[in-house]
């Protein structure tokens, strides 16, 4: 699928498109420009929707559903309402659990039920998981022991380096993102991952703002490869090249991911 003559393509294998504003045809203009392939996940029905709209004739961007852990309580006794959605996602996310930022534990059974139903949905449809486990990653571990996902895609990784195996055994490939430039646990998890799992993410525009209160535009891309790639003493194109076939590698566990990739780089 991937030509060695031709430069990588730019991964960004976790951002939110639908939360730019005025923003917007900036950051369009951004990923046409530096042929940034754009997983653009959502945090609830409206996201979705939004970001299906703005996908409409942009090729390099993949519209992906999900519930977030912290919109799941509006949504946990209104699952049949998500199947269509679902149905029309190639790749499932944001979803997840959050003990971290969501600290009312009333709150949990609603985050679970939401991931549960996601969690079969995928093992039924055969669809790739784009996941958030913010301080809650051995549950979400926990549960994923009873569906057969055919692998995830753990964003924004960020607990305990010891449970790192455990992921990998699971099938995970591992997002880093902005918080690489900031941080010294997020510099060592990046040094951790596997070479062949390791992804590429902005979180935009939300994630660098969080950082610098600033809104993340796509180009942040570049600094976060060449970060990752210093860490990992090897080029950055090399880097680039890497998270492209990692990306390519995945894609194959799933039609639906696998379709879209085909129509980029070809059979």
């Amino acid at each position: 699928m991937c030509n060695p003559q031709n430069p990588a393509m730019l991964i960004d294998a976790h951002t939110h498109l639908d939360q730019y504003r005025a923003g917007l045809e900036d950051a369009l203009q951004e990923i046409a420009r530096h042929r940034i392939l754009s997983i653009s996940t959502s945090m609830d029905v409206k996201g979705y929707l939004k970001t299906q709209a703005i996908s409409r004739g942009q090729r390099l961007i993949l519209p992906c559903f999900g519930i977030h852990p912290w919109y799941a309580h509006r949504f946990a006794h209104r699952l049949d309402e998500l199947a269509p959605h679902i149905r029309t996602s190639p790749l499932l996310g944001e979803i997840g659990l959050d003990f971290h930022f969501i600290q009312n534990q009333e709150l949990y059974p609603h985050q679970e039920r939401v991931l549960r139903y996601f969690l079969q949905a995928a093992a039924d449809q055969n669809k790739i998981i784009n996941l958030h486990t913010k301080g809650a990653e051995t549950r979400v571990l926990e549960l994923l022991e009873e569906y057969p996902v055919p692998a995830q895609i753990v964003h924004w990784y960020s607990g305990p380096l010891e449970l790192i195996d455990s992921w990998l055994e699971r099938g995970s490939y591992f997002t880093v993102g902005a918080a690489v430039l900031r941080s010294t646990h997020i510099q060592k998890i990046a040094l951790r991952i596997p070479l062949d799992r390791l992804l590429s993410e902005t979180d935009n525009p939300g994630g660098w703002k969080s950082l610098t209160k600033k809104p993340g535009m796509p180009s942040l891309l570049l600094r976060v490869i060449k970060k990752i790639a210093e860490i990992r003493t090897i080029p950055p194109e090399r880097m680039r090249r890497q998270i492209e076939a990692n990306f390519l590698a995945l894609a194959q566990k799933s039609a639906g991911l696998q379709r879209f990739t085909a129509a980029l780089w070809g059979p």
